[in-house]
């Protein structure tokens, strides 16, 4: 199997409410697609980057030039399993968004691409109306306290999870503790200094930002983090998410969402379905009224069942 015929596309749709967090504010979620042959099949790939570098260091417009420079590295090779494919791509970890659009592409090439199922989990923001179960993410706030409380009390035997973006320090502690009465599931990226992880274990800290790498996931693990919210595109792919899964056991991993559409949320859920946790999958229409590809979706008893999705590529903006 080869990679041939790389094109370039990209697709914005407005957030049905604005999304809010420490770190940014969006309005519209602008996406790069590309498409690759194999062997004379077309395939789509959605990156995960954002317009700008808020979140990861990749960007659509560096993501974009780095496709094509990988592209141009690898479309003479030859891989004929996921595991080949891994290899080949291996050499390309400082462009893990590109890897990944590569690694998603090879693995629709060879698999069956049926329904998948996974439990619902929720992040809230303000202004959103849904009913959460499984698992509601809070992000961080003054009052997360009074919020973390009024979840409890409200779902009594539903997970709980707080972000922070990396925004906390060692004054909050306290904060966490009390969170921690009603019953926190984990705290994701609370801290942006790597210390206060090792000197914290009595808490559930989880990281999301700083799983950059596989390096990077068995540091904290040494540190005594032993949850991980693991977005396949800023690790590369799913070959090496699954090959962390494989080397520490005991590591919880959580396939991340990162504001997708269709495409990529049925990867993320593939995944989710190899790692036997709650995602971050939420219902079609929870973000966005729009989407450039269809797939049936129906949820019973928490859980959320999609079909693969077809692209439409009249709803896609071919770049030269």
């Amino acid at each position: 199997m080869k990679f041939s015929n790389l094109k370039f596309y990209t697709f914005t749709a407005d957030f049905k409410t604005p999304v809010r967090t420490v770190k940014t504010e969006m309005i519209e979620r602008k996406v790069l697609v590309v498409s690759l042959d194999v062997d004379g099949s077309t395939f789509f790939a959605e990156s995960n980057a954002f317009e700008t570098d808020w979140y990861h260091y990749e960007t659509i417009e560096s993501v974009h030039e780095s496709v094509q420079r990988l592209f141009d590295k690898i479309q003479s090779a030859a891989w004929e399993d996921y595991a080949t494919l891994g290899a080949v791509l291996a050499p390309y970890r400082s462009m893990p968004h590109a890897m990944a659009l590569f690694d998603y592409i090879g693995w629709q090439s060879l698999n069956r691409r049926g329904p998948v199922t996974v439990p619902l989990g929720f992040t809230l923001h303000p202004g959103q109306e849904v009913v959460p179960q499984n698992r509601v993410k809070l992000k961080w706030s003054d009052d997360i306290v009074a919020r973390v409380k009024e979840v409890r009390e409200q779902y009594p035997a539903i997970r709980i999870a707080v972000d922070a973006n990396g925004s906390l320090t060692a004054q909050d502690i306290p904060l966490l503790e009390d969170c921690m009465e009603y019953g926190v599931d984990y705290f994701e990226e609370p801290f942006s200094d790597f210390k206060l992880y090792s000197e914290n274990r009595h808490l559930p800290l989880a990281i999301d930002e700083s799983a950059s790498s596989i390096d990077n996931i068995i540091k904290y693990y040494g540190a005594g983090v032993k949850t991980v919210i693991a977005k396949y595109a800023r690790l590369g792919g799913g070959y090496p998410l699954l090959a962390i899964k494989e080397a520490i056991p005991d590591l919880r991993i959580i396939a991340g969402g990162m504001y997708e559409y269709g495409l990529s949320k049925y990867f993320t859920a593939a995944l989710a379905g190899e790692c036997g946790t709650i995602p971050d999958v939420t219902p079609r229409g929870t973000y966005f009224e729009e989407d450039y590809a269809s797939y049936d979706e129906k949820i019973v008893d928490g859980k959320l069942t999609m079909t693969f999705p077809e692209v439409d590529i009249s709803r896609l903006q071919e770049l030269n």
